[in-house]
């Protein structure tokens, strides 16, 4: 029974210390673009970003219809723009 202790207690500390002297290297390159253009056609419609013309640079757009007035036709939208 001491043994085991012993043996787990020898392989917890060895553990941290194994993995301390590990190496290795991540490649990550991260491109910032200065300029976006915003448009919009019409009221109707989603607005497009266009951000260095790169397709990964372009952010997700999504709408969502928050609140209708049915007697003055309008409603609010909520329009989130994400990176």
């Amino acid at each position: 029974m001491t043994r085991a202790l012993l043996l787990a207690i020898g392989l917890v500390i060895a553990a941290p210390l194994s993995a301390a002297t590990s190496t290795g290297s991540i490649a990550v390159t991260l491109t910032l673009f200065s300029r976006c253009d915003i448009s919009r056609q019409n009221e109707h419609t989603l607005p497009t970003v266009d951000c260095g013309r790169h397709f990964s640079a372009q952010p997700r757009i999504t709408e969502r219809v928050l609140k209708r007035d049915a007697t003055r036709h309008e409603s609010a939208r909520l329009v989130t723009i994400e990176w």
